[in-house]
């Protein structure tokens, strides 16, 4: 079983699920840059020392968080859009984001960007919804990939 350390800060967590190969991060209280920098580092950290072969999927928590500080939106796209450019095969892990309400939801839709068409990842209800959207997404695309070759 494979294993890494967590990640344990007032504004955010991160762990690996050895067992399910699962990423999950989760973001509490008000959060800001610090936050998003944190949690960004900590799974290029853990990329970097598994592989992204090795990881399933990963589910982002957001339904604890009780304000999204503007530094925070700003960073966090930032982060996200340079961590998809450098990190290879990144298109094959799907992304379920977990929110409370429609509140979170739009300000997820909106400053960053995750839009309908971007099926890898997902705005999810319960951490039960985001699993389930993994293990579908795996399902569909590795059909895909297999009658591809």
């Amino acid at each position: 079983m494979l294993s890494f350390p967590e990640l344990i800060t007032e504004s955010v967590t991160a762990r690996f699920d050895g067992e399910t190969h699962v990423a999950y991060v989760i973001y509490l209280g008000s959060i800001g840059a610090d936050a998003s920098t944190a949690a960004y580092k900590w799974l290029q950290d853990l990329l970097d020392t598994i592989g992204v072969e090795s990881l399933y999927g990963e589910i982002w928590d957001f339904s604890k968080v009780t304000q999204f500080l503007p530094d925070n939106l700003i960073d966090a796209r930032k982060n996200s859009r340079k961590f998809n450019l450098v990190t290879q095969n990144i298109e094959r892990i799907p992304v379920a984001m977990v929110v409370r309400d429609y509140i979170q939801e739009e300000i997820l839709r909106g400053p960053m960007r995750n839009v309908e068409e971007n099926k890898r990842k997902r705005i999810c209800h319960s951490n039960d919804e985001a699993l389930r959207f993994i293990q579908q997404w795996r399902m569909n695309n590795t059909a895909k990939s297999a009658s591809a070759e």
